[in-house]
């Protein structure tokens, strides 16, 4: 799918001419966001949730995005594709419990559970309509796709560690204002919210922890047009 969206968005951006209605542009995004998860153990995987967790966690990422504009007049619409060129934790969670699996051995009883969500190749595919005010500025909505590759990783003092690779797929909605500066430069503020798709983890000892993530963003961009 990471594939097919690049490609998509690269032929997209070569394949419509540059003129006085279409600008191709590239740029860097730096995002401010909240990652706020619902976190959910099912003990022996027979679909009784045991344990809830509600965690949040800030970060901060930088991407790279390549689009396509058309202007339209009194309005504009825009394709792109947005790419975070680097691996970022997403989540993590540590929760303390006490185990009485091998107290008969002398072991500890207590200690913490740990996860991680790593996350990879993360790619979005939006459009963006926009309205040109009479200030010039452009006021736009966002749509997107998502799509990433996750490292999910879970520690636990009852069973064995485990790490899995895993898809992790979502949609973008968001909204924000355009400025045109000198030298065919130009900036974007933009507020958004992405729903990812629940990704589970099972242990060793047959427990399944899934996790529900959300992404609240706050982004400034800088491209350039050619």
């Amino acid at each position: 799918m990471k594939k097919i969206l690049l490609s998509l968005a690269v032929v997209l951006v070569y394949i419509m001419p540059a003129n006085a209605e279409v600008t191709r542009a590239l740029g860097l995004t730096v995002s401010s966001a909240t990652i706020e998860s619902s976190l959910k153990d099912d003990i022996d995987s027979n679909g009784t949730v045991n344990t809830r967790k509600d965690i949040s966690n800030d970060i901060a990422y930088g991407s790279i995005f390549l689009e396509v504009t058309n202007d339209l007049g009194a309005g504009s619409i825009t394709f792109g594709v947005d790419v975070i060129p680097m691996e970022a934790e997403f989540d993590a969670k540590t929760v303390a419990q006490s185990s009485l699996k091998a107290k008969g051995d002398g072991a500890a009883t207590t200690g913490n559970n740990k996860g991680t969500v790593d996350v990879s190749q993360h790619i979005t595919a939006y459009v963006q309509p926009g309205y040109v005010m009479p200030n010039g500025m452009t006021v736009f909505l966002t749509a997107g796709y998502v799509t990433a590759d996750v490292d999910a990783e879970v520690q636990s003092i009852s069973s064995t560690n485990k790490t899995e690779s895993l898809s992790l797929d979502g949609i973008k909605l968001g909204g924000g204002i355009k400025a045109d500066l000198p030298n065919d430069m130009f900036v974007k503020l933009e507020y958004a919210l992405t729903d990812y798709d629940d990704i589970s983890v099972t242990t060793s000892n047959n427990t399944k922890v899934t996790a529900d993530m959300d992404n609240e963003a706050l982004s400034l961009s800088l491209g350039k047009k050619f």
